[in-house]
């Protein structure tokens, strides 16, 4: 019988997870809808500040520029939604649908994302389906779950947390970004441990006092990347690119890096 990968048995297994209790949301989707035209014809902002839009269907809506700080976004269908410069600091969206979600330049500090769908069918994503957040704010957020082969192009994840530490999944699980395109993207301070993160693009990325450890980096992209003061034990290099790295003599766990060569670099 073919073996599951461990990666996606642990994500099936959270899926399985109970989800709380469901509530009706504050506002229904054609209320939605009509803050949002009303916001269009005054040029103002749509106020959805706060709002409890749990499991909404929201696919295909334009909700960029709109206020959604603090908001409930959970289970909600976000397929196709313009979400470009939206607010949506401290908002929840664990579990909502992402597929070709376009978060760019949207504020996401302090947000949490655990398990969004990313993927038309899952387990299968294709060509498209990945969100994007290029040019997103994203300081301080907690993000969980399928996240890869997206845009994250000059994102700030200064202080993100992307590890399970501190979480009650699976210990088998990670964090997915793997192809993802994070070229000059702020990840300072960020907490990677055991993120996945092969054949991603982290040229020119802010590395600094990222917690790295245990995450696999095989075949990335890290040409120009700055590392001083990151915490590299146990991180996987396999392939990976780190022509013109900055700061690796300021790294820590150098010498516990996984299929790396010291004389190559």
């Amino acid at each position: 019988m073919k073996q599951v990968p461990r990666i996606a048995l642990a994500f099936c297994l959270l899926a399985l997870l109970p989800s709380g209790k469901a509530q009706a949301a504050d506002l229904t989707v054609h209320q939605v809808i009509t803050i949002l035209r009303e916001a269009h014809r005054t040029s103002g902002i749509a106020d959805l500040h706060g709002q409890d839009l749990s499991r909404l269907d929201l696919a295909d809506l334009d909700l960029s520029g709109a206020d959604l700080s603090g908001a409930s976004l959970f289970g909600a269908d976000l397929t196709g939604a313009r979400l470009i410069g939206t607010n949506l600091s401290g908002a929840n969206l664990d579990r909502t649908i992402l597929v070709r979600a376009d978060f760019s330049r949207a504020d996401l500090h302090d947000a949490t994302m655990f398990l969004p769908a990313t993927a038309a069918i899952p387990g299968a994503p294709a060509p498209g389906d990945a969100p994007k957040f290029h040019g997103a704010n994203l300081a301080g957020a907690r993000l969980f779950g399928p996240l890869g082969d997206g845009d994250w192009s000059g994102a700030n994840l200064a202080g993100a947390h992307l590890s399970i530490r501190g979480t009650q999944f699976l210990a088998a699980a990670r964090t997915d970004l793997g192809s993802s395109s994070l070229n000059g993207a702020n990840l300072a301070g960020a907490d990677l441990v055991g993120v996945h993160l092969p054949f991603a693009d982290l040229r020119g990325a802010d590395l600094r006092g990222a917690d790295l450890r245990g995450a696999d980096l095989a075949g990335a992209h890290l040409s120009g990347a700055n590392l001083a003061g990151a915490r590299l034990d146990r991180a996987n290099v396999q392939r990976a690119d780190l022509r013109g790295v900055l700061g690796l003599d300021q790294a820590s766990g150098v010498a516990e890096l996984q299929n790396f060569d010291m004389a190559e670099h």
